[in-house]
């Protein structure tokens, strides 16, 4: 199989059913979907039944790199996990850092397929053309931290693992995946290996990944590092007040110069992940339960890590259990759960035993909030109420905030974090200085250009009003599929702000050019959101074929509509850039039901989709190579 610039030249495939182990050349995705998502979307389509389940032998998990994986100082090092999620038995998808991707690439591969299921436990060796599949009953109940160091301890320094906890095994709904860094991903991608019987891939590589023109990639990267703004700490208990262990930063593998990544040291015990969301999921609880800051919140993270649980599911699960308890609907007696001691480390640790393992009560819990109060009734579904989106995740960036986020949000299988990021970062950073908390460049004029040149319009970047937005929320989502075919970090990429330039607006061209001086294949900005949009287009046709029919189910969970913002985290009266840039208090506002109808119509229009029905056009895809997918949706009524 031919090597091409930027690839290793094929793809690894194991049929853990039949113990086969083969290869196709990457080639054969890779000139019209790139990698990372692209690729792993083409295989699913190609290769998934329409009518497969989550935790059917004949669902694939996919895991794909991008042409600029294994090259430093790019920050595009992170790879894509897809494949039928448990949550709602559709195509959906996760991406990791660390170096995971990196040692894949390294040993000659730019991904790797699962089919299949095992008939007993094993866990997938590879080092370079080495591979076998091996007895993995000794690592089973283990949590993942454990797994990996144990396999890495057998394998080397030059190796990298991922795995899945207890919860994994279980498959309960929202289990993880993680890898190294404890790098972890969701979606519940860490059930569907566990129901492949599949406990860990290790793998060691020694290649590298040849560049069509390094000169010119040298000099890009001298841009890239002129304009990139560093990333302020992340506010964590730990953070503001002295503790026992230590704080240190944590680079991926190839990465810029550093992101909000960090790990803590407790003394005495192991290293854990400590950054975003996880480090503060349990905090404010913790700090109200001990009177004072503690390490706990960092243990209830290092567990959800250990065990395989997401972070974001637990957190809104938490926040339904503790109104079920003070409304008498669970008791402690009935549940096993002491939730008199909310807050608490006992708390959490036997919180996160019990659905892990589906022990008593927790067996419910394994199904995920929304499926556990089916299960409890007495009316528990209207205690879910403003905190969670569909797929059992705390709401994030929404579009009572920021209008635009409204279409990500419908559109999408699970919480497209990446689009999310491209306009609440910049209108997060803004509503710092406007807030006089830091004094900094992104000014009210700055947004308005970072609307005219990312967004299509100045008023793009104006959140009193729903004008623009359509035409915002289709380039955001070219790009950010672009972003995640090549695949870059989301902490770096794109770089839509600068100190470095004049505007102090960042250059959306980069990564285009980037990708040319790597591969050596002509590549323009146009050129590359024309390759998203492709790809944004084949996986709306993949959530068609697999119950997402259009209009009808892109819509956003009620409480958009009849619940007013309450504020947003360290902004609580919900300031954005209003009319000429002035600040516009979004707090007590909902969505406009009419408005996010009409705006649903625009943005149908400029997709070249139907407008009643939000379905496809076959001449839409057509024009975006996809005939073929064309083909197929029309003999199954779901294209117009």
């Amino acid at each position: 199989m031919e090597r091409r610039y930027g690839y290793s030249g094929k793809i690894l495939q194991v049929d853990l059913s039949s113990g086969n182990i083969d290869y196709y050349p990457t080639e054969k995705y890779s000139s019209k979907f790139l990698g990372g998502r692209g690729i792993a979307a083409a295989i699913h389509w190609d290769e998934v039944p329409p009518e497969a389940k989550a935790f059917d032998p004949e669902n694939k998990l996919v895991m794909m790199t991008g042409p600029l994986c294994g090259i430093k100082g790019l920050a595009g090092s992170r790879w894509q996990i897809s494949g039928k999620s448990p949550v709602h038995n559709r195509f959906s998808y996760c991406n990791l850092g660390g170096a995971w991707g990196a040692r894949l690439k390294f040993a000659g591969y730019d991904g790797l397929v699962i089919s299949g299921k095992s008939d007993k436990p094993v866990y997938l060796y590879i080092d370079n053309e080495n591979i076998e599949l091996r007895d993995a009953s000794f690592l089973m109940g283990m949590g993942a931290a454990e797994t990996r160091r144990k396999l890495k301890d057998d394998m080397g320094k030059l190796s990298s693992v991922l795995s899945i906890g207890p919860a994994g095994e279980s498959r309960a709904v929202f289990a993880t995946i993680m890898a190294d860094s404890d790098s972890s991903g969701s979606a519940g991608m860490g059930a569907v290996m566990g129901s492949k019987n599949i406990k860990a891939i290790a793998v060691r590589g020694k290649g590298s990944v040849d560049i069509a023109d390094n000169e010119r990639l040298g000099s890009l990267r001298q841009t890239v590092r002129k304009l990139k703004y560093n990333l302020t700490h992340y506010p964590t208990t730990l953070s503001s007040s002295a503790q026992e262990g230590k704080l240190k930063r944590d680079i991926c593998f190839g990465c810029v110069n550093g992101c909000v990544r960090e790990t803590y040291t407790p003394k005495g015990k192991p290293t854990g992940k400590y950054m975003c969301q996880s480090a503060i999921f349990y905090d404010i609880r913790a700090h109200r339960y001990y009177g004072e800051a503690t390490e706990v919140p960092f243990f209830a993270n290092n567990l959800c890590d250990d065990f395989g649980l997401d972070t974001r599911a637990l957190e809104t699960m938490i926040m339904w259990l503790v109104r079920c308890y003070k409304s008498g609907i669970l008791t402690e007696e009935e549940t096993d759960l002491p939730f008199s001691k909310i807050g608490s480390l006992e708390f959490i640790e036997k919180l996160i035993r019990m659905i892990s393992f589906r022990k008593g009560f927790g067996d419910v819990l394994a199904n995920g909030t929304i499926k556990a109060a089916e299960i409890v009734g007495q009316e528990s579904d209207k205690l879910i109420t403003s905190y969670m989106v569909k797929t059992g995740e705390n709401e994030l960036y929404g579009p009572r905030l920021y209008i635009t986020t409204g279409l990500f949000y419908a559109m999408e299988p699970r919480q497209p974090i990446q689009q999310l990021h491209e306009v609440s970062e910049p209108g997060i950073v803004w509503a710092t200085r406007e807030l006089g908390a830091i004094d900094h460049y992104l000014t009210s004029d700055v947004m308005r250009g970072i609307g005219k040149r990312f967004w299509g319009s100045e008023i793009a970047a104006d959140f009193s009003t729903y004008e623009g937005k359509a035409l915002a929320a289709s380039m955001v989502q070219n790009r950010e599929y672009a972003k995640e075919m090549l695949i870059v970090c989301d902490f770096t990429w794109p770089i839509i702000h600068s100190p470095g330039t004049d505007d102090h607006v960042g250059d959306p061209s980069l990564e285009s050019r980037i990708c040319e001086a790597v591969t050596g294949v002509e590549m323009t900005e146009s050129g590359l959101y024309h390759l998203g949009e492709r790809v944004f287009n084949l996986q709306r046709a993949i959530l068609a074929r697999e119950g997402h029919n259009g209009r009808s189910h892109d819509i956003l969970d009620e409480y958009n509509f009849t619940a007013p913002l309450k504020g947003d985290y360290g902004n609580p009266d919900a300031i954005v850039p209003g009319k000429g840039g002035k600040p516009f208090a979004r707090k007590g506002m909902v969505v406009d039901r009419d408005e996010f109808e009409k705006m649903k119509d625009e943005y149908y229009e400029i997709r070249g989709w139907d407008v009643a029905t939000g379905l496809q056009k076959k001449e839409c895809l057509e024009k975006l190579d996809l005939g073929d997918v064309a083909n197929a949706l029309e003999t199954e009524g779901l294209i117009v």
